[in-house]
């Protein structure tokens, strides 16, 4: 199953999509974020704009994150560094929806859980 129009649309205006998935242990949560964004004519990343725009589907790179946080960051509201995350995996340069949803599915198999990163629990 791929990601839904409203999910893509999202993707390609820039907005970080996120899912809480089941962790290796009770003591931890685990989470996964996705990200477009595109290369200006210098090579560095940009920023997307939050328009919808066909022209540049094609030249959208997207960044998969997964990563696990101990449960006490919560229950206490600590501020989370990459420096306090366990088994992260982070993929840069993933070119295009469609490589982006063959990547996350060794990760999920229902994109449906993916939403606005603001919706989900994650403190990263």
């Amino acid at each position: 199953m791929g990601f839904s129009i409203k999910q893509k649309n999202n993707l390609c205006t820039g907005i970080k999509l996120a899912a809480e998935l089941e962790s290796s242990e009770a003591n931890l949560r685990k989470f996964i974020t996705v990200h477009g964004y595109v290369y200006d004519e210098f090579g560095k990343r940009k920023k997307m704009k939050n328009i919808l725009n066909a022209n540049i589907s094609n030249q959208i790179f997207f960044e998969l994150y997964c990563y696990e946080i101990p449960v006490e960051y919560y229950i206490n509201k600590w501020d989370v560094t990459e420096d306090d995350l366990l088994n992260a995996v982070c993929k840069n340069d993933i070119k295009g929806i469609q490589e982006l949803e063959m990547e996350l599915q060794n990760y999920i198999q229902d994109f449906s859980v993916l939403e606005p990163e603001w919706c989900c629990d994650s403190l990263l």
